[in-house]
């Protein structure tokens, strides 16, 4: 018997919708759960583990630190990442897509563009040509990746914003939401269109 359990609880019910309208065949059961320790590691794993022969997962959540936990946690486990592709969704034959990816309703990923793992594509939001979103990124509804658009590891792209065709986005940057952005963005940065020019991103303190 094989599980598919999503961690998370907004974006996790998001994924649990279009899992089970796609994936339903695939596994006995889908379950969403929301990921804490020692919960984990105490009482859910352990139960998943004694129930079903193989666990797959996937982290429904935006929040880099979180889903970076959630992954380590379960793949310690040997559990396996699994990607999550709504049925509505355009994903070119010739895209490349990683390990625990979501790319949501009506999402558009187009020829020879990568989402490496742990990326999400979310409800509305397309990816150019040839471009490439580094993992753990987010790309929120709406939003606009124009062809040949490098971006880098962790980085948020809010709803609707719209990145220019070939330009490079750094590593754990932050474009908020309806913004357009044309030139390139040095990593850490934070773009806006409620300020003049791109600044440096504050990191949430742990």
């Amino acid at each position: 018997m094989a599980v598919l359990i999503i961690f998370g609880s907004r974006t996790a019910l998001e994924v649990a919708e279009a899992a089970e309208s796609c994936d339903s065949n695939s596994f006995d059961d889908v379950l969403v759960r929301f990921f804490a320790e020692p919960e984990f590691s105490d009482s859910i794993a352990p139960e998943l583990e004694s129930k079903y022969s193989k666990v797959y997962f996937h982290a429904g959540v935006a929040d880099v630190a979180a889903k970076q936990e959630i992954v380590s946690a379960c793949v310690a486990r040997n559990w396996i990442p699994h990607s999550i592709l709504h049925p509505t969704a355009v994903v070119s034959r010739d895209a490349k897509i990683g390990k625990g990816v979501f790319v949501g309703p009506l999402a558009v990923v187009s020829t020879q563009a990568t989402v490496e793992d742990y990326a999400i594509i979310h409800i509305h939001a397309s990816i150019g040509h040839d471009s490439i979103v580094g993992e753990y990124t987010s790309i929120l509804p709406g939003a606009r990746v124009s062809g040949n658009v490098r971006i880098g590891k962790r980085v948020l792209v809010g709803s609707n914003a719209f990145l220019n065709a070939g330009i490079s986005i750094g590593d754990d940057s932050q474009i908020d939401a309806l913004t357009y952005v044309a030139r390139n963005l040095l990593p850490s940065m934070l773009c806006s269109v409620r300020i003049a020019r791109p600044v440096p991103r504050l990191k949430k303190e742990q």
